[in-house]
């Protein structure tokens, strides 16, 4: 049903991917064998500095139903499992179904964030029954620990405490956005096109101190 309904969306829109369904195969899957209970920790500052990738053009086709393959060197490339943490300054329910999450190394400011984002988890958006219900439980987390039970704005809900979570999720290029202005709701602007998106996990953790 689902590759019925991707089919009449591009028919429909021509040769423009419509918004929010780019790399839609790989920003909810993971990698054949990934071990959830593996993730490499990169600490935030490193993934806020990653560069765009070489060569990639703005919704690059060679790259809808593929993921980029990294270089040798490489020690985040697209698919790595990874976990971060920070600060978080917002969550919003976008129309693709995802919760769009901003996370910065800040706990006053949401500027220079991280874009994390969670699918959701129903199989017309999920195909994968390992998926599914991570995406429940960060979705649950979030709706009932930081929003009162409620599902995110569509504009952004902004934490009036920001709160300091671990992260873990897929590295995602988001080459939707090469050559535009920099990403963030409420003024709060990405400060790079990397992801972690499908998130897998997310929970409190202790402050810096």
């Amino acid at each position: 049903m689902r590759t019925c309904l991707w089919i009449a969306v591009v028919v429909v829109a021509g040769a423009a991917w419509p918004q929010g369904v780019e790399r839609w195969k790989i920003k909810t899957s993971a990698p054949d064998g990934t071990n959830f209970s593996k993730a490499a920790r990169v600490g935030l500052p490193d993934l806020l500095a990653m560069p765009d990738v070489p060569g990639v053009k703005h919704n690059d086709s060679r790259y809808q139903t593929e993921r980029i393959a990294g270089k040798p060197g490489d020690k985040f490339p697209e698919g790595r499992l990874v976990t971060t943490s920070g600060w978080l300054h917002l969550v919003a329910g976008e129309g693709d179904g995802d919760y769009h999450i901003q996370i910065s190394d800040s706990p006053t400011t949401g500027d220079h964030c991280l874009v994390v984002e969670v699918p959701n988890p129903e199989e017309k958006f999920t195909s994968s029954a390992e998926l599914q219900p991570k995406f429940t439980a960060v979705r649950d987390f979030i709706k009932s620990r930081l929003l009162a039970g409620k599902e995110p704005s569509v504009n952004g809900s902004v934490m009036q405490h920001p709160v300091f979570v671990t992260v873990s999720g897929i590295m995602f290029f988001d080459d939707s956005h090469v050559g535009d202005q920099p990403r963030g709701k409420k003024g709060m602007k990405a400060a790079t096109l990397w992801e972690l998106h499908p998130v897998t996990a997310m929970a409190f953790a202790p402050k810096p101190k």
